[in-house]
C-alpha cells in the first residue's frame, strides 16, 4: 500500500537520524579536513544519466549494468550518492520510417531482459547511487518492470506507463516477478502494478473512517466495505483492459514525484549541480587532442582529418577528440562525410566532444551535434544556410534532380540522427531554411512528438497529427530549443566549462597532421595550380596534334590533365561523369589520329568531350540552377576556352622558335636535308614496268576491270581490258603505259 503521508513521515524520521549521527561523529576529525572546508554548504551532488534502449532486447540490459557499476565505483567516495537517471529512451518516432506505422513504443522487451535488469536495480551493488526513472515517452510491456525497480519516477506529462502484459499472456512466474520488485521499491501501489497486468482487475480509493485512504483491489474493497470501514470510494480503474496511466495522472495521484515536459529542467528537478553527465564522461587517463575548425571545409581537407585522427588514434592511444568550430563553412557532402566519421567513432575508445564556440550556419553545424557530446556557447548558435540541399530542398518531389539529392539528402541524416540519438526534425531545419518544423500532437492518443513538415506529408494517418506550434525553420535555432530537444547537450559560458567536467584542467594539443597530408594541402591551397597544369596540358596537346606520332606532347598533356583532375578531384569536383568524358575525349582523338587520320567527327568530338570535363572538373555541380552557378559556369568556359586558345595562338606565332629550341626541340620534327629530300623524290618518281610487257602471270584478286596480279614475285595494280577477269585466273600483258598496265585474259587470245 503506497501512503503519500507515511512517505512524508519517513523522510523526516531519516533526516533527523542522520543529523543526530552527525553531532555523534568525534571532534578530531575535522583537523583532516581544510579549515575553508570545514564550515562549507552541503556537499555538491552529481547526476549522471544512462540511457535505457527501448524495446530491452539483447545485451541492452548488460549496457545500463556496466554503465551504472562504473559511476558507482568512480564516485565511491563521494559524501552522497551520486544520482543516476535512467531515460527509458524509445526511438523517437520522428526518427523511424513513418510510412511502416511502427516504432511509437517500447513493446517487444524480453520480459528476461527487464527482470534481469529490475533485479540488479533493486540490488546493493545497485544501491550505491540513487536510481531515478525519466520516462519523456510512453512506456508499455515488460519494460515497466525496470520503471518500477528505480527508487524515483519523473515523466512527461503526457507520456503512459502501464499495460505491462502486453506482449504475452500473464503466468505466475511473471505475476510473482512484478509482486517482488514492487514490495522492495513501493513506488507504485500493487493494486495499480496488479492491473497493469490483469485486465480483469479494478482498483479503488478507499476513504477509511479512521481518516487514513487506501489502494484496495475489487476483494479487499468488498472486504472493508463488508467492515464499514469505508466512507466515501473512487473508482481508479474499472477493469475491461489492461491498466496505463499518464504522467499527469501519476502525479495528480502523488505515485510519482513530478512531471517535466522539459529535459532541460531536469539538473534543478533533482538539485544537482551542473548538468547531467554520461557514463563516458566520467574521469579517465584522458589523452586529448583538439582538431579546430574554420574556413571552408574541402574534401582534402575532411580526408586530411580523417587520416589524422585514425592515426592519432592508433599510434598515440588518443581517447578524447574536441571538436571545436569557428566560422565553418561546408557543402552537404563534406560536412556529413565528417560528421558520419566522428559520430562512428566508438566512444568507449574515442571520446567526442563537440565545441561551437561561434555561430555556425548549414551543413557545417551537423558536425558538432555528431559528437557523442555537443556544447553550445552562449554566445554562440546552429542555423540553416540558403541553398544548402537544393533549389527545393529536403521537400523536392517535381525536379528529379531535387528530388534525388533531397531523397539522398535524408537518408544521410536518418542515420546520422540513429547513430547519435538526435532528433532528425532539427538535423533537417540545419540544412535546408525551407525545413519547417513543428510540435504535433496527435488526435487519438494525445502524445506530442517534433515532426518536420516532409515528414508529416509522407505519413499515412498525417490527419491525426495536429500541428500546436512552430518549433525550428529558416533561422538560427534558439538555443533553448536545441537543449530542449536534445540537438546539443550543454550550453555554457566558456570551452573550460565543457572541458571541466571531463577532469581536463586545460585546452588539449592541437591535432598533428602527417607532413606529407601538410604538404599536399599547402599545395592544393594554390588556386593557380590547376589552372597553370590545365594551360599547359592544352599547349602540349596542341604540340601532339599537329606532329601527329610524336609520344612526348601526348605523355606531357596526359601528365598535366593528370594532375589537374587529382587537384579538383581531392578537392570534391571529379566524380565518375568528369573521368568518362575525359577518357572518351582521348579515345576519340587517338581514332583521330591513328585510325582515320584528319581532322573530322572524332577529332571535334574529342576536343568537345574535353572541354566538358574539364568544366565540370572545376564546379561541384553538373547542371547549374542558380544564378550563382550559371555565373561559376560562365567563368570557367572563359577561362578554360582562353587557354585553349592561348595554345593555338601560341603555337602558330612560336612554331619555327619551337622547332628551334633546345628545351622543345626533342618534341618537333626535323626539317629533312637535301640529301634527304633527293632520295625521298626518288621514292616517290613514277615507277617504270615496261619490263612486264607481254609476261604472263595469275590475279590475285578480281578484275572489275581493275585489280592485283602476280609476276614471278612481284604484286602490280593491272587494269582489264575486256570483260571482268576473276581470280587466279591466268592473264598477259598488252600495254603499259607509266604506271598503268593493261593484261587480257590468257584464254581469250
Amino acid at each position: 500500500m503506497w501512503n503519500s503521508t507515511t512517505w512524508r513521515t519517513d523522510s523526516t524520521t531519516r533526516m533527523v537520524a542522520a543529523c543526530v549521527l552527525l553531532l555523534l561523529l568525534p571532534v578530531r576529525a575535522l583537523p583532516q579536513v581544510a579549515p575553508d572546508l570545514a564550515v562549507s554548504a552541503e556537499p555538491e551532488r552529481v547526476g549522471y544519466v544512462v540511457d535505457v534502449q527501448l524495446p530491452l532486447v539483447g545485451d541492452r540490459d548488460e549496457l545500463v549494468k556496466r554503465q551504472v557499476r562504473r559511476i558507482a565505483d568512480v564516485n565511491r567516495d563521494a559524501l552522497q550518492r551520486p544520482v543516476v537517471v535512467l531515460r527509458f529512451a524509445v526511438d523517437p518516432i520522428a526518427n523511424v520510417d513513418l510510412e511502416a506505422g511502427s516504432g511509437m513504443g517500447s513493446r517487444g522487451s524480453q520480459f528476461e531482459r527487464c527482470l534481469s535488469l529490475a533485479r540488479f536495480l533493486t540490488s546493493p551493488d545497485a544501491a550505491r547511487v540513487r536510481l531515478v526513472a525519466y520516462l519523456p515517452d510512453t512506456v508499455e510491456g515488460h519494460a515497466v518492470l525496470p520503471v518500477l525497480a528505480c527508487e524515483e519516477i519523473l515523466a512527461n506529462s503526457t507520456a503512459e506507463l502501464g499495460r505491462a502484459a502486453i506482449d504475452e499472456p500473464l503466468d505466475a512466474s511473471i505475476e510473482g516477478a512484478y509482486r517482488d520488485v514492487v514490495s522492495r521499491r513501493a513506488t507504485l501501489p500493487p493494486p495499480i502494478v496488479q492491473a497493469m497486468l490483469d485486465g480483469t482487475a479494478e482498483v479503488y480509493l478507499l476513504e477509511l473512517a479512521d481518516g487514513g485512504s487506501l489502494v484496495a483491489d475489487r476483494a479487499e474493497a468488498a472486504k472493508r466495505r463488508e467492515a464499514g470501514e469505508v466512507l466515501r470510494e473512487e473508482t481508479i480503474w474499472a477493469g475491461g483492459g489492461l491498466a496505463q496511466f499518464s504522467g499527469q495522472q501519476l502525479r495528480n495521484r502523488r505515485w510519482i514525484a513530478r512531471t517535466l515536459d522539459d529535459p532541460s529542467e531536469l539538473s534543478d528537478a533533482l538539485d544537482l549541480s551542473g548538468a547531467l553527465r554520461t557514463s563516458q564522461q566520467l574521469p579517465r587517463d584522458w589523452r586529448p587532442v583538439r582538431l579546430s575548425l574554420s574556413g571552408e571545409l574541402s574534401t582534402s581537407r575532411v580526408n586530411q582529418i580523417i587520416r589524422a585522427v585514425g592515426d592519432a588514434v592508433d599510434k598515440q592511444q588518443v581517447n578524447l577528440l574536441v571538436v571545436e568550430l569557428s566560422q565553418t563553412t561546408s557543402n552537404f557532402s563534406n560536412a556529413s562525410r565528417l560528421a558520419s566519421y566522428i559520430a562512428g567513432l566508438n566512444a568507449e575508445q574515442v571520446y567526442s566532444l563537440g565545441i561551437v564556440t561561434q555561430s555556425l550556419s548549414g551543413p557545417a553545424s551537423l558536425i558538432p551535434v555528431a559528437c557523442d557530446e555537443a556544447v553550445l556557447l552562449s554566445t554562440a548558435s546552429l542555423g540553416p544556410m540558403t541553398d544548402a540541399i537544393g533549389a527545393n530542398g529536403l521537400g523536392a518531389e517535381g525536379n528529379v534532380g531535387d528530388a534525388g539529392r533531397a531523397a539522398t539528402a535524408r537518408l544521410v541524416l536518418g542515420d546520422l540522427a540513429e547513430t547519435t540519438n538526435r532528433p532528425l526534425p532539427l538535423l533537417s531545419a540545419l540544412i535546408d531554411p525551407s525545413v519547417i518544423v513543428n510540435e504535433y500532437v496527435h488526435q487519438d492518443s494525445g502524445k506530442r512528438a517534433i515532426f518536420a513538415e516532409w515528414q508529416i506529408a509522407k505519413q499515412a494517418n498525417a490527419q491525426q497529427w495536429l500541428a500546436k506550434k512552430r518549433v525550428a525553420g529558416g533561422e538560427p535555432l534558439p538555443n533553448d530549443i536545441a537543449l530542449r530537444y536534445r540537438l546539443v547537450d550543454a550550453i555554457d559560458d566558456t570551452s573550460g566549462l565543457a572541458l571541466s567536467r571531463l577532469g581536463v584542467e586545460e585546452m588539449p594539443p592541437e591535432l598533428k597532421t602527417p607532413w606529407l597530408d601538410a604538404t599536399i594541402q599547402r599545395v592544393l591551397a594554390q588556386g593557380w595550380l590547376p589552372r597553370l597544369l590545365l594551360t599547359i596540358g592544352f599547349f602540349a596537346l596542341m604540340i601532339e596534334l599537329g606532329n601527329p606520332g610524336i609520344s612526348a606532347g601526348g605523355l606531357l598533356a596526359s601528365l598535366c590533365f593528370l594532375g589537374f583532375f587529382w587537384i579538383e578531384g581531392l578537392n570534391g569536383n571529379v566524380e565518375a561523369l568528369e573521368v568518362l568524358l575525359f577518357v572518351g575525349g582521348l579515345i576519340a582523338l587517338g581514332i583521330e589520329l591513328f585510325v582515320l587520320p584528319g581532322f573530322g567527327l572524332f577529332g571535334i568530338g574529342g576536343l568537345v568531350m574535353l572541354l566538358v570535363s574539364v568544366v565540370l572538373a572545376s564546379q561541384t555541380f553538373i547542371w547549374p540552377t542558380t544564378s550563382a552557378q550559371l555565373s561559376e559556369v560562365a567563368s570557367n568556359l572563359f577561362w578554360v576556352s582562353c587557354m585553349a586558345m592561348g595554345g593555338m595562338i601560341g603555337l602558330l606565332f612560336m612554331h619555327r622558335q619551337l622547332e628551334n629550341s633546345p628545351l622543345l626541340r626533342w618534341v618537333t620534327l626535323e626539317p629533312a636535308s637535301a640529301d634527304e629530300l633527293d632520295e625521298l623524290e626518288m621514292r616517290e618518281a613514277i615507277v617504270h614496268r615496261e619490263h612486264l610487257l607481254g609476261q604472263e602471270g595469275i590475279t590475285t584478286t578480281r578484275l572489275n576491270p581493275s585489280g592485283k596480279a602476280q609476276f614471278g614475285r612481284d604484286i602490280v595494280a593491272v587494269v582489264g581490258t575486256g570483260k571482268m577477269i576473276g581470280e587466279g585466273v591466268p592473264v598477259r600483258v598488252v600495254e603499259v603505259r607509266g604506271n598503268l598496265i593493261l593484261v587480257e585474259d590468257c584464254a581469250d587470245m
